[in-house]
């Protein structure tokens, strides 16, 4: 097909291209999209379109037609896939960032109830669970800063440990 022929065709196809769009989403903008996807299309395939045998007929365009409608109702249909795609990406994307922020509740709870728990222990316990916990220093490590011996601070944060556990479960049971 030369481009003479396909410029004669266009005007004749866009208004029924248009109306498959218009018919398949109802709106003006996806079906002005639809036509000029399928008119792109077809501008590309124009080289292997051959409009000799149709040159003879008094409308060149209709075996050139039905070509276009069905390139026209699949594009409908891949957007139309693609547009539920989106909106179950974005309904999905909305539950993770439901979770999230339920998740980021729950920790920031679980947070303030061991610091509540932690301001319940002795002076000298609290210092050396910080250290331990917040300050993520080794046994070695607090002896040396402390001057305890490395036993007792093992046996100190293990007293403190089970204390925490009795403070945050006083039933005794995994929470």
């Amino acid at each position: 097909m030369t481009q003479q022929e396909f410029e004669h065709i266009v005007p004749e196809l866009r208004p029924r291209l248009k109306d498959i769009g218009r018919q398949f989403f109802g709106d003006e903008e996806t079906a002005e999209d639809i036509a000029q996807e399928t008119l792109m299309r077809l501008w590309m395939l124009r080289n292997r379109i051959d409009c000799n045998a149709t040159l003879s007929k008094k409308e060149p365009q209709t075996d050139i037609e039905p070509l276009a409608v069905r390139m026209a109702k699949n594009l409908c249909v891949s957007e139309w896939r693609k547009q539920k795609v989106r909106q179950g990406n974005a309904l999905q994307v909305k539950l993770i960032a439901r979770e999230d922020v339920h998740r980021d509740v729950e920790m920031k709870e679980e947070i303030a109830r061991l610091h509540q728990a932690v301001s319940q222990l002795k002076p000298a316990e609290q210092r050396l669970f910080r250290m331990r916990h917040e300050a993520e220093m080794d046994i070695q490590q607090i002896s040396t800063v402390t001057g305890i011996g490395v036993r007792s601070v093992s046996a100190m944060l293990s007293t403190a440990k089970r204390k925490l556990l009795e403070i945050l479960n006083p039933k005794g049971g995994i929470q």
